[in-house]
């Protein structure tokens, strides 16, 4: 495939609406950093807060707050030159009213933040991120924030056996250009690979790499104990690290899946989960074939 055609393929992802969903002060603003480097000039930003309905004197005082931090926040975005609305709501369901909201701006994308450590039984608590992600109309991306992205220098992508799906290389491809950043690609391997994991490795990073526009990419196989700890080494100098869902994510005890949700963890850097919208009912069928792929791979003692 041609250098052109690529351009015109991953030209296809761009998105004309971004919800931003806004809940704390604190991350608000890098939610709004985040959406500029992963959209273009054209795209308008909704800045989205949520009041839950309660009696009427908290539910004044939340919607007080929660406006003057959506003008705030679309204040925000006016000064990095993007064109953003206000969208403040009152619902009995904070995830019921993103999707709404995604659904009545006809948003490509819904930008969400994740607070704490994740944990299995976070995740089950936490239902506005987790029923976004399972019902959201469009592609959602969850970003845990560790440090300003006033600057990014780095962007580490892991990439595992399959390919990264088109619109998560059409995300990163857009943040190394808009942000000017380094990007590395890292596949890990670990001693269960086999003898010719890492030249099989760098192959798939080369070709990745092809794949993406952006100038400065390097790519690296790393060679550790474990999957986790391998990733977590070629993590250690990125200032924001982006990744898709392993299969695991169509199951309630996880947001993206045992490694991935480990590594944005225990990483330094900040993360940006990125998941592309699919039918429930394919995620559900692709997971149990990864599943069932792994399982028949797995050596009988």
């Amino acid at each position: 495939m041609s250098n052109n055609q690529q351009e015109i393929s991953l030209a296809e992802y761009e998105y004309d609406n971004v919800i931003i969903s806004v809940a704390n002060p604190d991350s608000a603003k890098h939610l709004v950093r985040v959406a500029q480097l992963i959209t273009t000039a054209s795209t308008t930003f909704h800045i989205l807060n949520i009041t839950r309905e309660s009696s009427f004197p908290q539910r004044e005082r939340s919607w007080r707050k929660g406006t003057e931090l959506v003008m705030d926040t679309t204040h925000y975005a006016h000064r990095l030159g993007r064109p953003a609305e206000p969208f403040a709501a009152t619902s009995s369901s904070i995830p019921g009213a993103i999707i709404n909201a995604a659904k009545e701006v006809e948003a490509g994308l819904i930008i969400m933040g994740w607070f704490g450590t994740i944990t299995p039984v976070a995740v089950r608590r936490s239902s506005v991120v987790n029923k976004v992600l399972k019902n959201a109309p469009c592609d959602v991306g969850v970003f845990k924030s560790r440090d300003t992205l006033e600057e990014v220098k780095k962007v580490v992508i892991p990439v595992g056996p399959s390919r990264p799906r088109p619109k998560r290389l059409a995300i990163v491809n857009r943040l190394l250009k808009q942000s000017n950043a380094e990007g590395e690609l890292i596949h890990v391997v670990t001693p269960e690979s086999g003898e010719d994991a890492g030249e099989e490795a760098q192959g798939s990073l080369d070709e990745v790499r092809e794949l993406l526009n952006a100038d400065k990419i390097k790519t690296r196989v790393i060679h550790a104990s474990s999957v986790l700890q391998g990733l977590l080494s070629g993590s250690k100098a990125a200032d924001l690290v982006v990744i898709g869902p392993g299969r695991e994510w169509v199951f309630d005890r996880f947001l993206f899946g045992r490694t991935a949700d480990n590594l944005t963890n225990r990483v330094n850097s900040s993360v940006l989960m990125f998941k592309g919208s699919e039918h429930r009912l394919v995620a559900w069928h692709r997971g149990l074939v990864k599943a069932l792929t792994d399982l028949a791979k797995q050596p009988f003692t």
